[in-house]
């Protein structure tokens, strides 16, 4: 009994300074992100983002779109809206900055593990994935792996946005996760909840997303896994959803970078 209770409290004490140094890891990584209440933007520079043309970028904002949100028409929808502001990528110099992919059509084989070959020797600016399908996170963490020779995470945000992957594999790879808050339940990621949201589709996702690129274009960098990361989400969502942070069913826990929406 005694080498027993020895042995949990030295896994414990792993599990701590494990756990620990990631999170000094990812605080290191996002040391130069804005506060949310105190970002400053000249009007130059918020003339230039909002501008209704759009003007050639050499880096660039992929979007994929997954479950729930992948109907070629409503894709068409969307890119429609952002493209006239943002430009699209055609693969040139003078191509725009929106690099939308469409999961599974443009993915060989159909598989997400695909993203880093498809995104190819493209310099993002950011990461917006909606409707991410199972092994997303993976898909994240190969890209990750280019940079772990520095020491630090994707050097640009990455949003997720309503997933169907594992909770907690696209919370551990994306700056913040959003999902819709749903009616007697708590908890996103609990299966019956899974269909409601891949035949619900928010009515407003064209809105939600031109936030989510101007955001990560004033921002230019992951943002903070810490207590101002909701005034940044309440930021990108617009003042139209009440957030609020997702609290898992079973441990009462409250998640630190995975959030839940309503409307007002």
């Amino acid at each position: 009994m005694k080498k027993f209770v020895l042995t949990f409290a030295a896994l414990a004490c792993a599990s701590f300074f494990s756990l620990a140094f990631f999170s000094c890891k990812k605080q290191g990584a996002h040391k130069n992100t804005p506060d949310p209440f105190e970002i400053e933007v000249s009007e130059e520079k918020k003339s230039a983002i909002s501008s209704s043309s759009w003007h050639p970028s050499q880096k660039k904002i992929c979007i994929v779109f997954g479950y729930g949100y992948n109907d070629k028409a409503y894709v068409q929808k969307i890119v429609d809206e952002l493209s006239p502001k943002y430009g699209l990528d055609d693969g040139t110099e003078a191509g725009g900055l929106l690099f939308p992919l469409v999961f599974p059509d443009d993915f060989p084989m159909g598989r997400i593990s695909r993203l880093p070959s498809l995104i190819g020797e493209r310099e993002l600016s950011g990461l917006i994935v909606i409707g991410a399908p199972e092994n997303t996170n993976y898909a994240i963490a190969k890209l990750e792996d280019e940079y772990s020779s520095q020491e630090t995470m994707i050097p640009y945000p990455v949003y997720a946005f309503f997933p169907q992957d594992d909770v907690q594999g696209i919370e551990a790879t994306a700056n913040f996760v959003v999902d819709r808050a749903m009616e007697g339940s708590g908890a996103a990621d609990d299966e019956s909840n899974k269909e409601e949201v891949v035949q619900t589709q928010v009515k407003d996702l064209d809105k939600i997303l031109d936030s989510a690129i101007e955001y990560m274009l004033l921002t230019q960098a992951p943002l903070p896994g810490n207590e101002e990361l909701i005034a940044h989400v309440c930021r990108v969502v617009g003042k139209n959803y009440k957030v609020s942070r997702y609290v898992d069913a079973e441990s009462g826990l409250q998640s630190i970078n995975h959030f839940v929406i309503e409307e007002k």
